[in-house]
């Protein structure tokens, strides 16, 4: 049987497909008007290339994973529905904010002049002390509707302790405005998103999630129906950004968000364990974005107050930060002459100049054409022809002349500051991170995305990582990453249990058990309506701690508390990760993982051959390396071709279908036994 992961990113989307231990990779364009036009792209390119009818591979698949960018599309373009807020009576102008200034970012989705108060009340307790004005929540619905809301989110004040009237207001919206008269408006209650506190960020999650639930909705609905109408048995599978995967019914569109990302960490994860790597960086230089990770003592990087659009919401996400830095970027000189990287991409269509598709830009990929490093005939293994005149015309044009330099010397110019920008960013996001200098000689750096073969020699160099890994899947890494997800539910509730203050230890743990008993019920309900047994299901606990030990996370195997002993255990490794001196332990949050384990793609060892890597050499080619060298005559290797155990030492470049490999005159490319590329100073 086989197994398809497909990851949509700006510029390009990416197929992952296996079948009994073989594996092949996919890369088409990506279509922004309709996404689910590039993910059936993705899927017909495969069955050409395996020489099946798509109904014959569809038949024959077991699972079909797939994330995209539908949710950040939207956020960036602003094209979500138009949102009515109901908040408690007093929060109008901040919503839960500290102040107005903090609230901006949440009036970019949603107009002053379409948040409405209610009169209630739930205190800090939970406690209900006020009743719910039935007559202005209707005058408040009416007044949204006509001032056109497509999506109705209600975010009450402590709901997260008692939703009560928030799912009163939405009995008394369905019960006035049935199906036939509400149309597709839809209500969203925060307290269905998240049961945690903090008012201002539930409400941002709601509000986000209300935001882009049209659009994700309506895509993946579409290609889940092209599936089956091509024969495929199951449901399909959606990635979430905390890691896991669900079926579309099962998906809450702010789950997706960032989703791709999320991915290629877990693809990293799995690389660190091949080599006992305790912490990894990675870097994600695709397209249209630079994405970054860090893997800190083999533990995944979970956020449970992540900020989505500069707005902290209380969702749990693997942590990432993307920024506006890739191959798409658009080169430009500023008022001063001076060049500049971005912010601006040329996406898919048109794309770079050298696309053909009308872009009229110059960008990091123009420049990689002009000076010799991609072969404009070679671009996806040749099933894309680039245009070497367009990228020159368009440097010559923008950057070459007013500048009074050659092409040659323009492009090599937006190479290096690409690269200097991308060293600068991971510099600064390793320091927000808290890592050291010394640090990073003991940690891997994991390049990966179309372009991080392409520029990591550039941008890592004054970086000091111990090593540099390029998985043979780099390009479609994220597609890789999702061939290692299962089926994942995420159960969250908000306590307050304190398991140990000073000397004295918990003794009573019903609530606690209570607690953890009802989420099982909760997860064996939900797989079973996925379509699985319950019964396959694994589960681990995962605990959050108060204010003073937020973003501690300790696991538990044991589900329940059953002896002093078990709260002895956590209580240090709660004092283990904060401090020693800390007395007082209050669990805040527990956490239940229920994981179906699913179909994986498992990396195997080949045994090493020489080091020679002749049998792969293609051609040479004239490569514009700097100013100072100019044009040399560079060897030209293809990728598939080489070996466990070849050397490949710089200059030289390295071919696959989807990537290009950069080796300079200072370094070289090992290809280790399980096919990874390995870069080393030469």
């Amino acid at each position: 049987m086989f197994t398809i992961d497909i990851d949509t990113g700006g510029t390009f989307t990416d197929g992952f497909i296996t079948r009994d231990g073989e594996l092949m990779t996919v890369k088409v364009l990506s279509t922004p008007h309709d996404l689910t036009v590039c993910f059936a792209d993705c899927i017909r390119e495969a069955s050409k290339r395996l020489n099946l009818p798509v109904t014959e591979l569809l038949s024959n698949t077991a699972v079909v994973r797939y994330s995209s960018t539908i949710g950040v599309n939207t956020l960036i373009t602003r094209t979500g529905a138009k949102i009515g807020l109901i908040v408690s009576k007093g929060f109008q102008d901040t919503i839960y904010a500290r102040d107005q200034k903090e609230a901006e970012p949440l009036f970019d989705l949603v107009s002053r002049d379409m948040v409405i108060e209610v009169q209630e009340g739930v205190n800090e307790r939970g406690d209900v002390t006020g009743s719910l004005p039935k007559d202005k929540v209707i005058e408040s619905m009416q007044y949204l509707i006509d001032m056109g809301a497509r999506a109705i989110v209600v975010s009450l004040k402590n709901s997260h302790l008692n939703p009560v009237h928030e799912k009163q207001i939405k009995k008394i919206i369905k019960e006035q405005y049935p199906n036939f008269y509400l149309g597709s408006v839809r209500v969203f209650l925060a307290s269905e998103v998240s049961d945690q506190p903090g008012d201002f960020y539930r409400t941002n999650a709601v509000v986000i999630n209300g935001y882009i639930h049209d659009s994700l909705v309506r895509y993946l609905y579409k290609a889940e129906d092209e599936l089956k109408a091509n024969l495929y048995k199951h449901s399909l599978m959606i990635a979430h950004s905390h890691g896991g995967i669900a079926r579309v019914a099962k998906t809450r569109a702010i789950d997706t968000f960032s989703s791709g990302p999320a991915l290629g960490l877990l693809g990293a994860a799995k690389m660190g364990k091949l080599y006992h790597l305790e912490s990894v960086m990675t870097v994600d230089d695709g397209g249209t974005s630079l994405d970054l990770g860090l893997i800190k003592n083999g533990a995944l990087p979970y956020s449970y107050n992540p900020h989505i659009s500069g707005l902290p919401v209380s969702v749990p996400m693997i942590y990432t930060v993307s920024k506006p830095l890739a191959s798409g970027s658009i080169a430009h000189l500023d008022g001063s002459k001076n060049l500049q990287i971005g912010p601006q991409s040329a996406g898919a269509r048109p794309g770079p100049a050298c696309f053909n598709l009308g872009g009229l830009e110059p960008t990091v990929t123009d420049a990689d054409v002009a000076l010799g490093l991609l072969d404009p005939d070679y671009f996806l293994g040749g099933r894309v022809k680039l245009n070497k005149d367009r990228s020159i015309s368009a440097i010559k044009t923008r950057i070459a002349d007013p500048l009074k330099i050659s092409v040659e010397e323009a492009a090599h110019l937006i190479r290096i500051t690409a690269e200097k920008k991308i060293e600068n960013e991971i510099h600064e996001f390793l320091k927000g991170e808290g890592v050291q200098e010394f640090e990073q000689s003991h940690m891997a750096l994991i390049v990966f995305g179309g372009a991080g073969p392409t520029h990591c020699c550039g941008f890592s160099d004054n970086l000091g990582f111990n090593q540099i890994l390029i998985s043979p899947y780099s390009s479609v890494f994220s597609a890789f990453g999702s061939s290692t997800t299962d089926l994942l539910h995420m159960y969250t509730k908000h306590v307050r249990i304190t398991l140990c203050d000073g000397v004295d230890y918990l003794t009573d743990f019903d609530a606690f058990n209570q607690v953890v008993k009802e989420n099982m019920e909760f997860a064996r309900r939900d797989i079973q309506g996925e379509g699985f047994s319950p019964d396959d299901a694994l589960f681990t606990l995962d605990l959050l701690g108060d204010e003073e030990l937020s973003g501690v996370r300790i696991s538990m195997e044991n589900l329940f508390l059953q002896s002093s002993s078990d709260v002895q255990r956590i209580c240090r490794e709660f004092r283990k990760a904060i401090g020693s001196q800390v007395k007082k332990v209050t669990v805040s949050t527990i956490v239940l993982n229920a994981v179906v384990p699913m179909p994986h793609f498992e990396l195997k060892k080949k045994p090493l051959t020489s080091q020679d890597p002749t049998r792969a050499l293609k051609t040479k080619r004239s490569v514009f390396w700097s100013p100072e060298v100019g044009h040399i005559a560079t060897p030209v290797y293809e990728r598939d071709r080489l070996s466990p155990g070849n050397l490949v030492v710089g200059p030289a470049i390295i071919e696959a279908q989807d990537t290009t490999y950069v080796i300079p005159s200072d370094r070289s490319l090992y290809i280790d036994e399980f096919s990874n590329g390995i870069t080393k100073e030469a």
